[in-house]
């Protein structure tokens, strides 16, 4: 069951990181906690305020949507048990598998996605 998960991030994709990242701290005051790079390049940013985290990355060659979350991220401690979970429940999931960033986190993540009936992707991450 996948129920009562505390909240891990929230994704904002941006076509700015800098200046993305630059205000959420100078006018809202969080503060950065994680700097990374996908295995592809692409910048990846964590801020956090209480509470709140947002990951804020920048696609390379593709385009954000400026201004739109992308995803909402569930914390998970058995990230096998929770995709066998939602496999069998026929959730529709963004793509087939178990994802991997090995370059996030001291240890790297797992995840996964799956989609909400509105269409909103929803992620369940693990951090290793």
């Amino acid at each position: 069951m996948i129920k009562n998960r505390t909240l891990g991030h929230i994704g904002l994709g941006t076509n700015d990181i800098e200046a993305t990242v630059n205000w959420y701290i100078d006018v809202l005051g969080f503060k950065l906690i994680g700097e990374f790079k996908s295995p592809a390049g692409e910048p990846i940013k964590f801020v956090q305020s209480g509470d709140i985290i947002y990951e804020i990355f920048q696609p390379i060659g593709g385009v954000a949507a400026p201004g739109k979350i992308d995803h909402f991220c569930f914390s998970s401690d058995d990230i096998e048990a929770d995709y066998q979970y939602c496999l069998e429940q026929g959730y529709t999931f963004e793509e087939e598998g178990i994802q991997s960033l090995p370059t996030v986190w001291e240890h790297g993540v797992k995840y996964f996605k799956i989609m909400s009936p509105s269409g909103e992707p929803v992620e369940f991450c693990q951090i290793l």
